[in-house]
């Protein structure tokens, strides 16, 4: 098996190291960065055939029967060769029927962006985020494709079959607290464009945190990216449920019957079509980054005005 480290040497690094463990056993083996060479894509950049019968049954809520919506965090590039096959997944899970019980959020690190192709959506913020995951479940090792299942547990992110049975155990487990989020009609002013986002928590179960935190995302789907450089280069990519804004709301006391609530506003660029939009919340321990509640809805496009 050829193992392929990229070379970083240029870039400014915010990880002890990007190195990933390239043993068939490690739970990160197949991610890349360094990483495990991806099979041959077809011709979108898949994995052909495969992949294309895999997509014929997208699960119908993963488990929906037992407890809340489940976060699914994937930290991703557009210079990454193995990420455009779990873009797809979680552009899928989050399409599918169980819109309310999966909350798909997709990072785009900028630790790739001085290999060739610099993602437009990078950000420094989310290399950082999973830095801070990378202490919890991956010995200090940063990969993309990375997915994090609730905080609790991750996955190479094009591996569906493991994709699934870990969402169905975080599906397992009782949501400890209740979100609940509403939104007024999106102000449209120019440069000044914004979203008003109403948001409460209720602690439902003792939490072994004496703080909770609630944030805010806003992604955007449908965007469509033809990339001229880097190990993608000639590709057309498709993401979906891009992080464009991440907000903490608030703190909340972890304990039982603990409640708070807060209106805040998200700046939105002129560009992004409000169909494309939507708002995630999720209560997320500090110390163990488990996620412990969330709920998610699409930005809705107001009916023009009557005279």
């Amino acid at each position: 098996m050829e193992v392929r480290v990229p070379k970083l040497r240029t870039v400014r690094l915010l990880i002890p190291a990007l190195v990933l463990a390239a043993a068939t056993g490690s739970p990160l083996a197949g991610m890349h960065g360094g990483a495990v060479q991806a099979a041959p894509a077809g011709p979108s950049g898949g994995t052909g055939a495969a992949e294309a019968a895999a997509r014929r049954d997208v699960p119908s809520a993963a488990g929906a029967e037992a407890g809340g919506p489940v976060v699914l965090e994937l930290f991703t590039s557009q210079g990454c060769s193995t990420c455009p096959p779990a873009d797809r997944l979680l552009s899928e899970l989050g399409r599918d029927g169980s819109a309310g019980q999966l909350v798909p959020l997709a990072f785009h690190v900028d630790y790739w962006d001085r290999l060739g192709w610099s993602d437009p959506f990078s950000s420094s913020r989310w290399s950082q985020r999973q830095q801070q995951y990378a202490h919890t479940l991956s010995g200090d090792r940063l990969a993309t494709p990375q997915l994090v299942i609730d905080g609790r547990s991750q996955s190479v992110g094009s591996k569906r079959d493991e994709v699934l049975r870990q969402i169905a155990a975080a599906r397992a487990q009782r949501p400890a607290a209740a979100v609940d989020l509403a939104m007024d009609a999106p102000s449209r002013g120019g440069a000044r464009a914004r979203l008003r986002v109403k948001v409460s928590v209720r602690v439902l179960e003792q939490t072994a945190s004496r703080d909770l935190d609630l944030w805010v995302a806003l992604t955007q789907s449908g965007l469509v990216t033809a990339v001229k450089g880097g190990e993608n280069a000639a590709a057309t990519l498709h993401d979906d449920f891009v992080v464009r804004r991440l907000e903490k709301a608030f703190t909340v006391r972890g304990r039982t019957g603990e409640q708070r609530a807060k209106e805040l506003d998200l700046t939105l660029d002129p560009s992004w079509p409000l169909a494309d939009l939507a708002v995630a919340a999720f209560v997320q321990d500090p110390a163990s980054l488990v996620i412990v509640g969330a709920a998610r809805s699409p930005v809705a496009v107001q009916p023009p005005a009557q005279p």
